[in-house]
């Protein structure tokens, strides 16, 4: 790795959508995106006009946050949750390494001649295996996520462990909407190497609305308590000129 190491920054929201709680989402996604922080959803929805208006609103927070979408039906978050969360980490991590890269060489990376692209591509995947990781997790454990929350916590227990595997330094976070009382979040662990499963299990009590506003914004606030502040953007890193020779 380069002397200079960047961190890519990270919410994962996972939700059924029907957020009717506090700020719109889309427009804290928004606020996300604007300091470099990409919004990733996972949808959790249901079938019929519901489900229709669930997926709606997590497509769209994604889109603003600059970040990715996966909507799983409950009768397959079983088979395919634990895969999720990881992929939609690696492939942000691919999209924002890209476009650093893109930006340094002058041309999009599928102008390049094959050799060139090759070696582009093989600089990515070390990156994204080497490079800080820093994510903040935001739970919806609404009433309406009741029937849901033992997938969730595969989910979140997937994550765990590919967090662990990883070569690069990771700091992930876990906040819980809505919290406790007339609190619109709880902060179940703030930066820390791994996810505190223990802690974890305490999320897994649906109830109340969703505010998932408030949780994009909670977890915007926690990225700007931690010291880890070095986003991509700072300028062309020495990996890209790397890639560029």
């Amino acid at each position: 790795m380069p002397d200079k190491i960047a961190s890519i920054r990270q919410i994962l929201v996972i939700t059924d959508g029907f957020s009717n709680v506090g700020e719109d989402p889309v427009a804290a996604a928004g606020r996300a995106r604007k300091r470099n922080i990409a919004v990733n959803v996972i949808g959790v929805v249901d079938s019929g006009e519901m489900g229709i208006r669930g997926q709606e609103e997590a497509m769209s927070i994604a889109d603003a946050g600059g970040g990715m979408c996966r909507i799983v039906r409950p009768v397959e978050l079983s088979a395919t949750a634990q895969m999720l969360t990881h992929q939609t980490m690696q492939l942000t991590l691919q999209q924002v390494v890209n476009e650093q890269l893109q930006e340094v060489m002058g041309k999009q990376t599928e102008d390049l001649p094959p050799a060139e692209r090759t070696k582009v591509m093989q600089v990515v995947d070390r990156l994204e295996e080497e490079i800080r990781l820093e994510l903040v997790v935001c739970i919806d454990t609404s009433a309406s996520m009741k029937e849901k929350m033992g997938m969730v916590r595969e989910a979140v227990r997937d994550l765990a462990l590919s967090l662990q595997a990883r070569q690069g330094d990771s700091a992930v976070a876990v906040i819980a909407f809505p919290g406790e009382g007339e609190a619109p979040t709880r902060v179940i662990q703030t930066f820390q190497p791994a996810v505190d499963m223990v802690r974890l299990e305490q999320v897994f009590a649906a109830r109340g609305g969703t505010p998932t506003g408030p949780a994009i914004e909670a977890a915007i606030e926690l990225f700007a308590q931690t010291s880890y502040n070095m986003p991509f953007d700072d300028g062309p890193a020495d990996w890209a000129r790397e890639a560029s020779r």
